[in-house]
């Protein structure tokens, strides 16, 4: 959990001509980006100052500033979700390793008493007391052996103080858990591969898969998107992957803010400055 909470870069709104003209340069993909980056002022002044070399100066420097600005926004976002899942996994494999433990402690048992029963009925002549005996053993190997069975084991109770999850599962930035930079771009749906949905409605439906279901307030929802509770390890395996996919699908906006910067290279918007000694016709 961070130290202090993230402050929002304000967005700046973009005229009607202004995205006219951005939008005759760029696919609605990279208008997203230039939106929420607030990069269409520096692009526009590149655009629009076709001779004026210090313009366009001013104007790369100002872009640069911005995209770092962002990227600085989209890094603090990924560290948490990478420092949450790691966390998560870490208190699963420690579950994991006690029910192992547990696990292995009752299959021994359960041998040891199955060879001791066998042993007894051989040795014991008392017809009635070799049955009893029998019985007793096959009883308790039977109980012994539906124990490590238990698909759940030890549970362990977790507070999730700040849930990184509940936004995207609610669909809201309600919580204010995530720039409004980074929720406005992963809430586009012309931003996504898939164009009817957003990253958003993509990451919920992949969450889906992990035994969730659409029922409001049901108890996995409780459990995984609200304030935590009583985990099993599964679950906890389960919430860690949850946070690491949402950690990739974050950082893969980094390379779509490369293949952006690459798109306003090849405009050509800076042209080479003239050599000393040469006169430009």
């Amino acid at each position: 959990m961070p130290n202090v909470i993230y402050q929002s870069i304000p967005l700046q709104q973009i005229s009607l001509s202004d995205s006219i003209q951005l939008r005759k340069h760029f696919s609605a993909h990279d208008f997203v980006l230039i939106k929420y980056l607030n990069l269409s002022n520096p692009v526009i002044a590149y655009l629009n100052s076709t001779n004026d070399t210090t313009v366009k100066l001013l104007a790369k420097q100002k872009m640069i500033e911005q995209y770092m600005l962002f990227e600085s926004e989209l890094n603090a976002i990924a560290a948490e979700l990478d420092c949450n899942g790691e966390r998560i996994d870490k208190l699963a494999g420690y579950i994991d390793g006690i029910n192992t433990n547990k696990q292995t402690r009752l299959t021994v048992a359960s041998i040891l008493l199955g060879a001791v029963t066998t042993v007894t009925a051989t040795t014991v002549n008392n017809k009635k007391l070799n049955n009893g005996l029998s019985i007793a053993g096959g009883l308790g190997t039977a109980a012994l052996g539906f124990m490590t069975l238990n698909p759940k084991g030890k549970k362990v109770r977790m507070t999730l103080q700040r849930n990184m999850l509940e936004s995207i599962w609610y669909q809201n930035n309600n919580a204010q858990i995530y720039p409004s930079s980074i929720w406005g771009i992963i809430s586009e749906k012309n931003f996504s591969n898939s164009v009817n949905l957003s990253l958003v409605e993509t990451t919920r439906q992949r969450w889906l898969q992990y035994g969730l279901d659409d029922k409001k307030d049901s108890s996995l929802e409780k459990l995984y998107f609200r304030d935590g509770g009583i985990f099993a390890a599964e679950e906890l395996h389960d919430l860690a992957n949850m946070h690491n996919e949402l950690q990739a699908t974050i950082r893969s906006i980094q390379q779509d803010m490369r293949s952006l910067m690459l798109r306003i290279t090849s405009i050509n918007l800076i042209p080479e400055l003239p050599s000393k000694g040469k006169k430009r016709h």
